[in-house]
């Protein structure tokens, strides 16, 4: 039976019709989107990775074997290689090393600068990341003049310290962010409480800081882990990192694919294991401190 509200309804209803086909439209858009760009950003990793599976007849065959059959083959020879086995562990070493020196300075150095009332603080902050600026070209020669004359040419020390003055700049800036987002009153209520300036550092500060700590380690590691100038210039035999060593697959006349692609694939699974070790903090880590100031 028809109503006086018959037709009010009847537009109501077909108003949330059109709002939810809508809704459905720009869900279905944003998944669309989502799944195109993770397409775009995982397709290289899964082509090195199958090339790196495929026998050496297929690895870099036009056009490619969608369909192979998989081998470790590559992997088998790899880890044959004693080079590359010593270039692997010394960039582990080496790696791992420089990321704890690197917190070691830069978060106490960020937390005085967040703290303290340095004079001229903001030329310090702008000092320090100035030497984050510089092209690493430019710089090159000059380090190797010194490591030369410091007996630190190709040497895991050497190394290390280069990756320091790398990252360094970086985890003070991110955790002086992260430091200043931390409210002071956490600290003063600690105090009140007995604790010393350090112990409150230690066991109010350092733990409310742990997502950018693990922050700024993830992209030291990754930033260390990678780099190749450095290691081109200023290591010849006994310090060699990985980076290094895969390049060398790279010839002047042929390139090795299915090594390359294998010597590849396993330097992605430290920075995997890293990743999934500490992916919880991340979030918050690279917010630099809002989330905790909110």
């Amino acid at each position: 039976m028809a109503t006086r509200d018959g037709p009010a309804e009847s537009a109501t209803g077909s108003q949330r019709l059109e709002k939810g086909t809508r809704e459905t439209l720009v869900k279905v858009a944003r998944h669309g989107v989502l799944l195109t760009w993770s397409f775009v950003v995982l397709f290289p990793l899964y082509w090195v990775v199958s090339m790196s599976l495929k026998p050496p007849g297929q690895a870099n065959s036009l056009p490619p074997d969608w369909v192979f059959l998989p081998t470790v083959y590559n992997y088998i020879q790899l880890a044959q290689r004693g080079e590359f086995v010593t270039a692997f562990a010394n960039s582990v070493i080496m790696v791992a090393a420089s990321v704890v020196l690197v917190l070691l300075i830069g978060v106490p150095a960020a937390y005085v600068l967040s703290r303290w009332d340095i004079p001229r603080e903001r030329d310090v902050l702008v000092w320090i990341l100035s030497s984050r600026m510089l092209p690493p070209i430019a710089v090159v020669i000059p380090f190797f003049v010194i490591f030369r004359a410091l007996n630190l040419f190709d040497t895991r020390i050497g190394m290390v310290i280069m990756y320091v003055s790398i990252n360094l700049s970086l985890v003070v800036w991110v955790m002086k962010a992260f430091f200043d987002g931390i409210p002071e009153t956490l600290e003063e209520a600690a105090r009140v409480d007995g604790a010393t300036r350090f112990q409150s550092f230690r066991k109010v500060i350092l733990p409310a800081a742990k997502p950018g700590i693990f922050s700024v380690a993830i992209i030291s590691f990754i930033f260390a882990w990678i780099e190749l100038l450095f290691g081109l210039v200023l290591t010849s035999f006994e310090a060699v990192p990985v980076t290094l060593y895969v390049y060398s697959f790279i010839g002047s006349r042929s390139i090795e694919w299915g090594m390359l692609a294998a010597a590849s694939t396993a330097m992605i699974v430290p920075v995997v294991i890293f990743l999934i070790a500490v992916n919880k903090y991340l979030a918050a880590g690279l917010s630099f401190g809002v989330v905790i100031k909110e």
